[in-house]
């Protein structure tokens, strides 16, 4: 990460000297966000704003965000952003770039600068935004990773609900969330350990289903847009090539979908008519950090309104 001089990476110095338990295990999850980049070597092939549905979703199931600044890309003051700032939930870490670095290395480098310095302090708390509606690069050295997927399952909220009201049901229902949380993360540490049998899978994947019909059915009470979104968690390992064990949990899962069947029928309910279902593939992953313990991207990708 050359080339590259961090200004100024979130409060973990301050929190470190302030917080009784910091270092311990927390159930705190942080997610680093960007506006949507498309980048060819030197080139910005295009740049949007940074996207409020994204943002409400990354919102619903992260703790803490973070939108790191570069004097490479200039970035338009939002609205919700100022206001996720001042209520302590986003951090805005910045960087600064000298001399001569290829913009498109140097701008994926600057998420990958602020996970690697947040991991320090904090293992496995926090995770990369992907997808459409962050930065995309086409060209850059990648290796094979595994993803997971929950497809038509995870509630979120609408682009234009108030943060205000996220914040709240946040506070409200966060069992609940925390719960979905808990076991989709554990289902994730199932996959990348590639377990002998798909028996023990199968059964934190029960867990993972409840967990998904329990939001959707409050969610549902909650007296705002909701969306159904599949939720993608990509890994840095390549269970295909790990072990025999795990070639073929990854043969028997990229196979064969595994339907959610209680979240499933939630939708049909709810006139959804979807399918819920379960799938593991293969996936990029960035160079640079490790993190064989828990998931460094995830994405969102909204498929339709709850009815």
């Amino acid at each position: 990460m050359q080339n590259l001089e961090v200004m100024r990476v979130g409060q973990a110095k301050q929190r470190k000297l302030n917080d009784p338990n910091y270092g311990k295990p927390s159930k705190m999850r942080g997610l680093i966000i960007s506006n949507p980049l498309i980048l060819r070597g030197n080139t910005i092939v295009k740049s949007s704003p940074l996207d409020l549905q994204d943002l409400r979703s990354s919102l619903m199931y992260w703790d803490r965000l973070a939108l790191p600044l570069n004097n490479q890309v200039g970035s338009a003051s939002i609205p919700d952003v100022d206001y996720l700032e001042s209520s302590g939930v986003l951090y805005k870490p910045r960087f600064t770039s000298f001399g001569k670095s290829e913009l498109e290395k140097w701008l994926v480098n600057v998420q990958l600068a602020t996970l690697a310095e947040y991991e320090k302090n904090e293992q496995g708390v926090w995770s990369i935004s992907g997808g459409k509606n962050s930065i995309v690069s086409e060209n850059l050295n990648q290796t094979d990773g595994t993803m997971i997927q929950l497809l038509n399952a995870v509630p979120v909220p609408g682009e234009n609900v108030p943060l205000a009201e996220i914040l709240e049901f946040k506070t409200k229902r966060r069992d609940q969330l925390l719960a979905f949380r808990e076991h989709f993360e554990s289902l994730s540490a199932k996959v990348a350990n590639a377990p002998d049998s798909v028996d023990e899978l199968a059964k934190v994947l029960r867990e993972v289903d409840l967990a998904c019909s329990d939001l959707l059915k409050t969610t549902r009470e909650w007296g705002y847009p909701v969306k159904i979104a599949n939720t993608h968690a990509s890994f840095n390992i390549d269970i295909l090539k790990a072990a025999e064990t795990a070639n073929e949990v990854y043969d028997f899962l990229s196979n064969n979908p595994i339907g959610l069947s209680t979240t499933s029928n939630i939708l049909a309910a709810a006139g959804a008519a979807l399918a819920s279902q379960f799938k593991v593939g293969a996936d990029i992953k960035f160079q640079g950090i490790k993190r064989p313990k828990s998931p460094y991207k995830y994405a969102y990708l909204v498929q339709r309104d709850l009815s």
